[in-house]
């Protein structure tokens, strides 16, 4: 296959989807049923619904466009290569942040719950003893998703090293396009395996109680990769991922709002997983699309967006703790926290990623990325060409 050129829509898109995760947690802050570890004591239904709403499509946006650049580089490096490349890209990060961001979001929810009462200000120091020394969701909190990328990268690189690249892109690419020619057919597999995994659910969750729903919670947007694995690879999937129009989008809005609703039966379980995967893929092409529009051409500002994501994206997290901690001690109304949260939260995250990207080592640490270093020539040192 030819080497395609760049498409930088996805820039943007995969910027996007990073950035959102600044007022999803933002609002999360402010939820009503969310389990957040610096929560406000004044929750809001309307931020709970828009926490709620980005949820639908922002993580499966974010996991769409990891399978289509898994996939798009697998094809240059080839298996090995890539997953090597990915274990350092994903995992050097993910120990830095472990040992430096979690601990510190650790002591801020700790503290923030002698601030509101929850514990006594004589039980801070051993509650938080504990907590550092016992393994538990905070010590995964918002890096879950380097978990599940390593997963998926690592299931992905085995089936190419054991069909062959060349026998593994012609036959997904023939299954993306005959789903795609067989509408009726591909609703009615997607049908019958969110039938299978709404009776599975309970019973596999009865197994392990807490460890078995995280794996499943941790996981579950492994479907998405898959999905943008097969969007790079199949013409008529990615041709038809692209057409959604702002009416598709208003149907997808209004079907990704039923999907709140918690399920009491069986089928409705069902019901709601189907809708779900409707809307995100419905939602997020429209973002596609829009992208293709706007942003198909190289543009500066976006490229300075999508340097500084990753590092945002680590980063937000434990600065959206301390604004929340701040703000649990004032009286002023939800939705004016959130306004004042959220640029201060992406300010001061992009102002991190500044001071990060100065350092080769700190680049390193918390993206995974080596600057390289200009070539010499004759004694005179040459600028490297920007790619």
């Amino acid at each position: 296959m030819a080497a395609q050129a760049r498409e930088y829509h996805w820039d943007f898109a995969r910027a996007l989807y990073l950035l959102l995760g600044i007022p999803f947690h933002a609002a999360v802050v402010y939820s009503t049923h969310h389990v957040w570890p610096v929560s406000s004591p004044e929750p809001s239904p309307v931020l709970t619904f828009l926490a709620d709403m980005l949820h639908t499509f922002r993580m499966p946006g974010f996991f769409i466009l990891a399978g289509y650049f898994a996939m798009m580089m697998i094809g240059r490096k080839g298996p090995g290569p890539w997953l090597a490349s990915r274990f350092i890209r994903l995992g050097v990060p993910l120990v830095a942040a472990s040992l430096t961001i979690l601990p510190f979001q650790i002591v801020v929810s700790t503290y923030s719950e002698t601030v509101t009462g929850a514990i006594s200000p004589t039980s801070f120091l051993p509650r938080l003893v504990f907590r550092l020394t016992h393994f538990d969701e905070p010590w995964i909190s918002h890096l879950w998703f380097l978990y599940a990328l390593i997963s998926c990268s690592a299931a992905l690189a085995f089936l190419v090293r054991v069909c062959g690249l060349r026998q593994f892109r012609w036959t997904v690419a023939r299954l993306g396009d005959f789903a795609v020619g067989e509408k009726w057919l591909s609703f009615s597999v997607l049908a019958f395996v969110a039938a299978v995994i709404a009776w599975t659910l309970p019973h596999f969750h009865a197994l392990g109680g807490r460890g078995t729903e995280a794996l499943v919670n941790y996981n579950q947007y492994a479907v998405y990769f898959a999905f943008g694995v097969v969007l790079y690879l199949s013409g008529e999937v990615k041709a038809a991922y692209g057409q959604v129009g702002r009416a598709g989008l208003a149907v997808a809005l209004v079907v990704a709002a039923a999907t709140l609703v918690s399920p009491q039966t069986v089928w409705s379980h069902a019901l709601i997983l189907i809708s779900g995967v409707v809307a995100a893929l419905a939602i997020t092409g429209f973002v596609a699309r829009e992208a293709a529009r706007r942003f198909g051409r190289p543009n500066r500002h976006v490229k300075r967006v999508v340097d500084a994501s990753f590092t945002i994206y680590l980063f937000h997290h434990p600065v959206i703790f301390v604004l929340a901690l701040v703000f649990a001690g004032i009286d002023w109304p939800p939705v004016l926290e959130f306004a004042l949260i959220v640029p201060a939260a992406a300010i001061v995250s992009y102002l991190i990623h500044l001071g990060i990207a100065k350092s080769p080592l700190l680049l390193f640490l918390f993206n995974g990325v080596e600057r390289p270093r200009p070539a010499k020539t004759d004694g005179i040192e040459a600028l490297p060409a920007r790619l």
